[in-house]
Parts: C-alpha cells; structure tokens; sequence
C-alpha cells in the first residue's frame, strides 16, 4: 500500500493536536485537520523512539575551580561588570564549595538506572508523570485500539475513496457457505478473516491497476481474487456487512507497519466490548488493544473518521 500521495505536511500539525488534546482531557472534542501525509513524515511521526541512555557511573564531587582575573564575554560587554548570569554560577560554585568542605566523608552511591527504563521522547509531556508501574493500556478507554487514542475530525484526503466504497452490497454467502453460517458472532468474524486470506491474492495497486493507490470496492476485489491490504480489508468489512455485523462497529484503519516500514490497511471489529483487529498476514484475530507493530494514523467508519495519537 502506497500513501505517499496522501500523507503528508499536515502529520506535525495533526499529531501534534492529538497530543495536545489527549492531554488536557479533550479527546473527545471534534477536530477538522487536512491530511496530506508523505511517507518520510509518517515514519518519523510513528516510529519508535528511545532516548539514550548513559551508562550508571557513581556521582564525583569535586571542589570547583576559582574564576581566575580574566573578565567573562558577558562581564566585557558589560564594561567590567559581572553579568546575572556569571553571579548565579559563582553562587553556585561558593555553595558546591561549602557543602564538600562541610561533609568530606560524604558517600554517594552511584546512580540505579530508573525501573521503567529508557524515557519513551515520543509520548506526549502530559503522560511523562505516569507511574512506571501503569501499564500503557490504562491510559486507553474502551473506545480506543491498537494502543493508540484517536479523535474524530471532519475531513480527510481519502473521503473521495471512502464514499465510493462504504456502502457497497455484496452478497455474503459465498463466505458463509465456505465458513461460518449460523456461528456466533467472533467465530464469524474470525472465519470471514481467514476465507478472505486465503481467497484473495496480495497484488500492489500498480501491477494491478497501474496507479500508486487505488481503493478497490469488495465486488471487484472477490471478483478478480487479488488487491492490496485495503482492497482486503474492505472485502472483510462488506462481506461481514452482508452477514449482519453493525458497519458502526467496523473501522478501516491505516496504520504504519514498524517492523517493515511500510503503510498498511486493516479491519477493526468490535465485539461487545472488545476489538479485535483482522490483518492479511494471518488468519488470527488480534486483540485490539496492543500495537502489533503498528502505528494507526487514520481510521474510518459508517459514522466519521479519526486521527490517531500516542
């Protein structure tokens, strides 16, 4: 899947919102930001990101150097007069001096690297106050997958692509004839899942219809038995339509895949008070609440669109 097209300068601007508004408690608040996200912002909008970490050393105290005669640049700009600045660090150095002189048999153990680990410098300020021991899936709500929260916003680059496929009708008996007619709901989903993965051949949109990107509606996908990631995604979606799961529970998500560092589709279900998320690379539901190494950025349903944040 190729979104480069789509995905570009507005990533800053949006995930910056996201952030913003996860962290006043406005997540609910609806937002309209254009999306024109290229691949190069994305990946590094999503990726993940560590800080660096020195290794434990012990803390060395040592009594500073005395400032010598010579006039410090802001002391010679200021015709010979100490700056602010030149008088802090002098108190500082007097008070370091004063508490090595007062305590020379001071002992200091060395630093314990932090029990979280490295800092996450990719998580909004807000959450940086966070417990170590809270998992990060206790700041999501029950509305909220792939480890990621999302707010809803007016307008995107793909709602041309979107309309024209939402609301396709398809029959769902060649599925339910091959899998899972009359079987509760999670055993349909997960029979549709695999039907559809094995059924439909993973081909790029430009080998198959010359163009970067092109969101194929489920007929034509079934018909020919090959697309890309949302192609088969979207078969997902009107085939479990058909079968009569609610579209309003049905989200098309793109999402930047971490490991291969490339856009991806995926269908998100929810079932009662869970999702669980259906991908092409295998026939398992996934739990919805967890990454998978994937970065949601945008997700649609029969109801709106949302931006997702970290």
């Amino acid at each position: 899947m190729h979104l480069s097209g789509h995905l570009g300068n507005a990533a800053r601007t949006a995930l910056g919102t996201i952030a913003v508004l996860t962290a006043f408690g406005s997540a609910s608040a609806s937002a309209r930001v254009p999306l024109s996200l290229s691949e190069s912002v994305i990946a590094a909008a999503t990726s993940q990101m560590t800080c660096p970490t020195a290794p434990s050393q012990g803390i060395v105290l040592s009594q500073p150097a005395i400032a010598g005669p010579s006039l410090s640049k802001g002391a010679a700009i200021l015709g010979g007069e100490m700056s602010a600045l030149d008088r802090m660090r002098m108190q500082q150095s007097q008070s370091n001096e004063i508490a090595v002189i007062a305590s020379p048999s001071l002992a200091v153990e060395p630093l314990q690297p932090a029990a979280s680990g490295p800092r996450d410098c990719a998580r909004p300020f807000g959450e940086l106050a966070v417990s170590a021991a809270a998992s990060p899936l206790d700041r999501l709500s029950n509305d909220d997958f792939l480890a990621s929260k999302r707010v809803r916003i007016g307008r995107t680059n793909f709602d041309r692509d979107w309309r024209r496929v939402r609301s396709e009708r398809i029959s769902a008996r060649p599925a339910l004839r091959a899998s899972a007619e009359g079987k509760a709901t999670t055993e349909l989903v997960s029979s549709v899942n695999r039907w559809v993965n094995r059924k439909i051949r993973y081909v790029e949109d430009r080998e198959l219809y010359g163009r970067a990107d092109y969101w194929a509606g489920a007929r034509l996908t079934l018909l020919l038995g090959k697309g890309d990631c949302e192609d088969i995604a979207l078969a997902k979606m009107q085939l479990l339509a058909a079968a009569g799961v609610p579209r309003r529970d049905m989200y098309l998500t793109i999402a930047r895949d971490t490991v291969r560092r490339a856009d991806h589709a995926l269908l998100v279900v929810k079932l009662d008070d869970r999702y669980v998320v259906l991908d092409n690379t295998t026939d398992k539901l996934l739990d919805g609440r967890l990454s998978h190494d994937y970065n949601p950025v945008l997700s649609f349903n029969a109801e709106a669109a949302w931006l997702h944040g970290y």
